[in-house]
């Protein structure tokens, strides 16, 4: 018998909601590996989930929170091959991976190589997959375009200004005046988070919503495209927001307007998200992505975690380690 502790959301609310149980792990079902977490990464949308404010679908309380995981898998279905056995992986969960055994699909995972730092791996799932997404399939960028990040020192931000100098784009990251440096780092030009206009872009990537929103559109160059993929501004509203960009693709003129959401690609295209994380792991393995972690925190401290990763000056991914 192998025992799990696992983070439990026990109702919508504050960090304090958030309880640490301890039970049997099960076996894996078939076509599942069973896995031993070594780190697990806390995300906006957690925080969401717990608070009851997510836009998307979300479990209904108690459930376990943690889109991404990496570890080492100690047991297998019945139906999935011995060799899987300790072999280091990671993978997008969407939810359950804030425990010391998590559940994941053997179509969903994708292993490490040997040399590869399980805590940098964990940064991938969420917020490079999504940036990925973002630049390459939705936008769908071109070299020497010019590319607008809002909230460009946030764990996607950093994501999106790292993979956007792999294909060439001219990244302009906007960001407070204290995180300009951070910016630099990934060879982008900071733009001031107040500044009264936005520069002109070929592409807006807005995690903000409301007013932001409406900033980014009009900052759009001839066929520009916006692609909104949060709410995160206090004034945002999903359905207001959504109607907004529904709206202004109706207007005349080659600019276009889009919403992008993780998750429902991964219930509508598990192959392509593996095969983006895939390339992504190769990708830091060479040496060509640089994640950022914010802090390792221990398992059992959730609440600690979660008000980490809610400070706005935390850079980077928080991690919970078991």
């Amino acid at each position: 018998m192998t025992s799990r502790r696992r983070v439990v959301v026990t109702r919508t609310g504050g960090p304090d909601v958030l309880r640490v149980d301890t039970d049997e792990a099960p076996e894996p079902a078939a076509g599942r590996l069973r896995v031993r977490v070594t780190a697990a990464g806390v995300a906006r949308a957690d925080i969401l989930m717990r608070a009851g404010r997510y836009p998307g679908r979300v479990p209904t309380p108690p459930f376990t929170p943690g889109w991404d995981v990496t570890g080492v898998v100690d047991a297998v279905g019945p139906d999935v091959p011995d060799r899987w056995l300790g072999r280091r992986v990671v993978a997008l969960t969407l939810t359950g991976g804030h425990a010391s055994h998590a559940s994941v699909p053997v179509a969903d995972a994708v292993e490490l190589p040997g040399t590869l730092q399980e805590h940098a791996a964990a940064c991938l799932p969420l917020a490079y997959v999504t940036a990925h997404e973002l630049l390459h399939h939705v936008a769908r960028v071109r070299p020497g375009e010019r590319v607008l990040v809002h909230g460009a020192a946030g764990s996607v931000g950093t994501a999106l200004l790292d993979i956007g100098r792999l294909l060439g784009a001219d990244m302009y990251g906007i960001a407070a005046s204290r995180d300009h440096a951070l910016v630099e780092t990934y060879g982008a030009e900071p733009v001031e988070r107040d500044r009264a206009a936005l520069p002109r872009a070929d592409v807006v990537l807005d995690m903000a919503g409301g007013a932001t929103l409406r900033a980014s559109w009009r900052s759009l160059l001839p066929g520009g495209r916006l692609v909104s993929y949060g709410f995160l501004s206090p004034e945002a509203s999903p359905p207001r927001d959504l109607l907004r960009l529904r709206l202004w693709n109706a207007l005349p003129g080659d600019r276009r307007a889009a919403f992008y959401r993780l998750s429902a690609t991964a219930r509508r295209r598990p192959d392509r998200v593996r095969a983006v994380l895939r390339d992504l792991v190769t990708q830091l393995g060479e040496g060509r992505l640089h994640p950022r972690i914010a802090a390792r925190v221990p398992l059992d401290q959730p609440a600690r975690a979660h008000r980490v990763a809610d400070d706005p000056t935390a850079r980077g991914k928080v991690l919970l380690v078991p």
